[in-house]
């Protein structure tokens, strides 16, 4: 029997307290998306091609969004340590990290850091339709906000959004 990582544990164990944030947020189901990574990532790549839309949809990310959320993505990333300083020249790591997330404009990157926090992180453009107090501005493209309140506040802003079809992907 193949038990997975302790960071693969860690991973899992924050992507299905996200789907359970939401759930509760939109009172809608989210769940994790089954091997999140393992179906599409890495030597699977060419299994996308295989995949119809709505399947490719659903795989994206790591976690599977209801119809309320349906053109977003969500990518959630659990950490011991972040190197915050970094975030104002260069961070490799959440280059990386955005570079997995990035989809169209509606994507979320949510960011747990052992002991430090949680944090989601946007795209700038879609910045304006939210609401959010203390924030960081990372490249001049994104937002950094603390999570809990990020999706207290705006979960009608983020429904309204994933309606607007003005908005291109």
């Amino acid at each position: 029997l193949h038990m997975p990582s302790a960071a693969k544990q860690k991973g899992n164990a924050w992507e299905r307290d996200v789907a359970k944030d939401l759930s509760e947020t939109f009172n809608e189901n989210f769940i994790r998306v089954p091997n999140s990574g393992a179906y599409t990532g890495g030597a699977n790549v060419f299994r996308i091609d295989q995949l119809t839309e709505q399947q490719r949809r659903m795989m994206d990310g790591d976690i599977m969004v209801p119809p309320c959320l349906s053109r977003y993505k969500i990518e959630c990333k659990n950490y011991k340590a972040f190197d915050f300083h970094q975030l104002f020249n260069e961070n490799k790591t959440l280059d990386k990290w955005i570079k997995q997330a990035e989809f169209g404009l509606l994507w979320f990157l949510v960011i747990k850091v052992t002991r430090k926090g949680s944090f989601i992180l946007f795209r700038k453009e879609i910045s304006k339709h939210f609401s959010y107090k203390n924030y960081l501005s990372y490249k001049d493209k994104y937002v950094i906000t603390d999570y809990k309140e990020f999706w207290q506040e705006n979960a009608d802003a983020i429904r309204r959004l994933n309606e607007d079809s003005t908005i291109e992907l």
